[in-house]
């Protein structure tokens, strides 16, 4: 309609524009009306013409604004629902941000129907839930979610076991991650949430299963999936039935750690090579100290234990306050039988540390003195400290000279 009379105007113009020179303003225009004659001069005529142009636009616009209010009323009325969704979204998150989980709830769920990405709400509203240790709330959430972008799998999967994770239903977030397997192949946060899970369980074989693919997204930041790399070889290590085969045939930089050569050594003593266990401890502690390396040293047996008490007794001038070190210099000193010696070593690693075998390991010692008394008193303080009863207070351990001081009394009073 528009066109039209655009149309009809411009046609207009363009056939007074031809006709301009031959135009009288004194010149009249009849218009016959029935009985009636209307004379207008010819200006008058063009200004009444094209008042009633406008004055028939107006009417078309005026109809045509009029027709479509309804369906106007209802964009303007959604726009503005839309804009304070929105707004409770931004306000949502920002709580959630805070840690406000209460209000994040309410404001992420407050105009969620009007809101065109309403999973997003739920999935937000779902974490607030669980936070909140509502997990009923939290499972509704997702499934409303699901419900309103069902397209969205992948991402309301992932958040659904991010959440299980963290609620530690590991159970559930493995059939979940399951469930999003065929989506999530290839995607990294799929890849770096199902090792974490794994590793939680202690499953490696699927941890080692994974690790490619994550080394090849980059799915988690390489120092976490070298430690994880490690975490694997030391288990298979563990479970491999010839262990001294299996280290040997391990990477290089994998029979390099402390925890893959405690075990290679502890299989060499299981085996009854402890020259060859001594060896291998002292190359790895010359590169990185490990409590766990020096526990098998101190329990070497040698024809000489004398020498090895020597080469502890020089670790301890710049770790003095190791109880670990201390033990392992207590039990090669009863090792070499210089008892006094021992009882020194063992007692400083029971005062720095409570360390349940320093009390055992003393307690040899005095019934290797023949005071069985005294032996048995330490021996049941030690299970005590193994077993973490009230009866021993860690924050303050019990000493040995005290208990050997509580032993003799009695005896004198017997």
């Amino acid at each position: 309609m528009r066109l039209i009379l655009l149309f009809a105007l411009a046609s207009l113009l363009g056939y007074g524009i031809l006709q301009v020179d031959k135009l009288d303003p004194d010149n009249y225009v009849k218009m016959y009306l029935g009985n009636y004659v209307v004379e207008l001069k010819v200006v008058s005529f063009l200004v009444l013409v094209l008042l009633l142009v406008m004055l028939l636009y107006f009417l078309l616009w005026l109809f045509r604004a009029l027709w479509r209010s309804p369906k106007s009323m209802s964009r303007w009325w959604h726009r503005r629902s839309r804009n304070i969704a929105e707004e409770q979204f931004g306000a949502g998150y920002l709580s959630l941000i805070k840690g406000d989980w209460r209000r994040a709830e309410t404001q992420l769920t407050k105009k969620t129907k009007h809101s065109h990405i309403s999973y997003v709400n739920y999935l937000a509203a779902a974490r607030a839930a669980a936070e909140q240790g509502r997990l009923s709330k939290r499972d509704e959430y997702l499934t409303a979610a699901y419900e309103a972008a069902p397209e969205e799998r992948l991402a309301i999967g992932l958040t659904k076991a991010r959440l299980h994770q963290s609620a530690g239903q590991l159970e559930e977030a493995e059939a979940t991650l399951a469930d999003i397997e065929q989506l999530g192949v290839n995607n990294p946060q799929y890849t770096a949430m199902s090792l974490q899970l794994f590793e939680r369980k202690r499953n490696w074989e699927k941890v080692d299963t994974l690790l490619p693919a994550a080394q090849k997204q980059h799915a988690l930041p390489p120092e976490m999936l070298s430690a994880l790399e490690e975490q694997v070889t030391t288990n298979q290590l563990l479970t491999a039935t010839d262990k001294l085969a299996a280290y040997k045939s391990l990477p290089r930089a994998q029979r390099k750690t402390s925890g893959n050569i405690a075990i290679y050594t502890q299989a060499l003593v299981d085996n009854g090579d402890h020259g060859a266990a001594e060896k291998a401890i002292r190359g790895a502690l010359k590169n990185e100290w490990s409590d766990e390396l020096i526990d098998i040293y101190g329990q070497l047996q040698s024809e000489k234990p004398a020498k090895l008490l020597r080469q502890a007794e020089g670790w301890l001038l710049a770790r003095p306050e190791n109880a670990h070190l201390n033990l392992a210099a207590g039990r090669l000193a009863k090792q070499a039988k210089s008892y006094d010696l021992a009882k020194e070593y063992l007692q400083a690693a029971i005062t720095q540390e409570q360390l349940p075998a320093a009390y055992s390991v003393l307690g040899e010692v005095y019934e290797a003195n023949s005071e069985s008394g005294k032996a048995l008193q330490l021996y049941r303080v030690g299970m005590q400290a193994l077993s973490g009863s009230e009866t021993v207070a860690l924050t303050a351990p019990l000493k040995p000279e005290l208990i050997v001081a509580t032993e003799d009394k009695q005896e004198a009073n017997s």
